[in-house]
């Protein structure tokens, strides 16, 4: 064991390791090489990292510590940071069991979970143990072990103290849309369910629902401030990536990134994790399908199958809303193009869309059914009347005005990119659907989503006729270069865009 000094370093990183900076003399006479695994303790944190040696960014009696790692642990350059050398960690032999075909009991998952939370495993052992989920797969048993590994070695968020029923919205994703969650959250906080619900950023898609959100007001809230905002307004539209949930699931999110590849097990045993560990009893399940989604039509019913069977292990009641895919839910693609939708719908804006507010309705009276507290005749049309008489409205700006927003905006005050190109139907008929992966790839080519105003606006939807020429879809960008960049790209994607009946 030694002692040192943390030194504030201009380096990030990322979730899947953390690397620390040792200065080689202080290394050689401790016994550490080059990519050792180092336990490293300081008053808030306990954590794995991984060995880098300096002769320049340190030194001998300092440790070189991330920025990203102050961000989120407060870190006292007075007080003194403990390094140890890591034995092999116990969950190596568990992972090489695993690779072998070898079943997994509880205790073993468990530790292979909190060594990789607590990154004490390498970014390549991780890999072996995520390709596990692939071949040679995980038994329904071991799934089980998974997510409840998962959850328990991370936070676990307890609201069932402030209702009967503690309701969540989660889709698998695929669509480059997100509209959906946050009026249907509105909608259930606005008739007294409680619904505490965390969103992602964007990994491939133009925009996640913190990105829409954020937009429109803080979404980086602590446990304890999410503990204040539902217990004030029932409900909550949260970054989840801030809070110590499921952390595994994270970096192994990190860890498959690359590939741009996530196993069916995987998907599944992650979105439970996490409505474990926000307490969630009641969940309606959004799996979009067809051509361009995550799950193609014949392997819906295995999908849905797994989740049902994982949802009873942990006394979650979930409806799986299957519904087939044909390309984006709102008319906006893009942060600020996504939130004007969300507040047209909730302002009742006659240029709302109206398929999105639709499945909204339809998802949230699904949701109610499950709890037995109304029929879905009864909660559709109790929904409605939310929607008609602004009190969703109300409780959206209440819930944002709680989460630290300053202004209540109109759906008017969402502005996209100045700089505009019109996309025109390629020949006349009836539209059948948009791709989703030319709409992400073009909506990136504008900007989105860290350029908030950048996307594209979809002026005639899939089951509209239009005429050879007519304006189907507006590009928006912040900049003459993303534009062009995006007309460059859309004449790549013009045939697979939009495809006609």
């Amino acid at each position: 064991m030694m002692y040192l000094r943390p030194k504030k370093l201009d380096i990030f990183g990322d979730k899947t390791s953390l690397e620390i900076y040792i200065n080689k003399e202080t290394a050689d006479q401790s016994g550490i090489k080059e990519g050792d695994l180092i336990d490293l303790s300081f008053a808030t944190l306990e954590t794995g990292a991984i060995a880098v040696l300096t002769d320049t960014l340190v030194d001998v009696s300092e440790v070189g510590l991330p920025a990203s790692l102050w961000t989120v642990h407060p870190v006292s350059s007075e007080e003194l940071v403990a390094l140890d050398v890591q034995g092999q960690a116990k969950s190596i032999h568990y992972i090489r069991k695993k690779i072998l075909g070898q079943p997994l009991n509880y205790e073993e998952i468990r530790e292979i979970m909190y060594d990789i939370a607590k990154r004490r495993l390498s970014p390549v052992e991780m890999t072996y143990f995520a390709s596990a989920s692939y071949s040679p797969g995980f038994s329904e048993e071991e799934m089980h072990f998974l997510t409840k590994g998962m959850a328990e070695t991370g936070t676990i968020m307890d609201f069932k103290k402030m209702g009967e029923f503690v309701v969540d919205k989660h889709s698998i994703g695929g669509l480059p849309s997100k509209g959906v969650t946050p009026v249907l959250v509105s909608l259930m906080a606005s008739l007294g369910f409680i619904i505490p619900n965390t969103s992602t950023r964007a990994i491939t898609s133009p925009a996640g629902t913190s990105d829409v959100l954020e937009t429109m007001m803080p979404v980086d809230l602590t446990e304890h401030e999410i503990y204040d905002v539902v217990g004030k307004t029932n409900g909550c539209l949260v970054w989840g990536g801030g809070l110590d949930l499921a952390p595994a699931d994270d970096i192994l999110i990190q860890i498959e990134r690359p590939l741009h590849v996530e196993s069916y097990d995987k998907f599944i045993v992650s979105i439970i994790a996490k409505k474990i560990a926000t307490g969630i009893t009641h969940l309606i399940l959004d799996i979009p399908y067809g051509t361009g989604t995550k799950v193609p039509d014949a392997d819906v019913p295995v999908v849905a199958g797994a989740f049902e069977k994982l949802c009873a292990k942990f006394g979650i009641k979930v409806f799986v809303y299957k519904r087939t895919s044909r390309g984006v839910d709102g008319n906006g693609i893009g942060p600020v193009l996504e939130a004007r939708d969300v507040l047209w719908v909730l302002e009742r804006d006659s240029r709302r869309p109206v398929g999105l507010e639709n499945i909204t309705l339809d998802m949230a009276a699904r949701l109610i059914e499950i709890t037995g507290k109304h029929t879905y005749e009864e909660a559709f049309k109790l929904l409605r009347e939310q929607l008609e008489s602004k009190k969703a409205l109300k409780k959206f700006w209440e819930m944002a005005r709680a989460q630290g927003a300053q202004v209540e905006m109109k759906g008017d005050d969402m502005i996209p990119g100045s700089y505009t190109f019109d996309v025109v139907a390629p020949k006349s008929g009836t539209i059948d659907r948009y791709d989703p992966h030319a709409i992400v790839v073009l909506t990136k080519a504008l900007g989105a989503p860290y350029v908030k105003k950048a996307g594209i606006y979809i002026r005639h939807q899939p089951g509209d006729s239009v005429k050879e020429g007519d304006i189907i879809a507006t590009l928006h960008a912040e900049s003459a270069n993303r534009l062009a960049l995006a007309k460059r790209v859309l004449e790549e994607q013009k045939e697979k865009l939009v495809s006609f009946s």
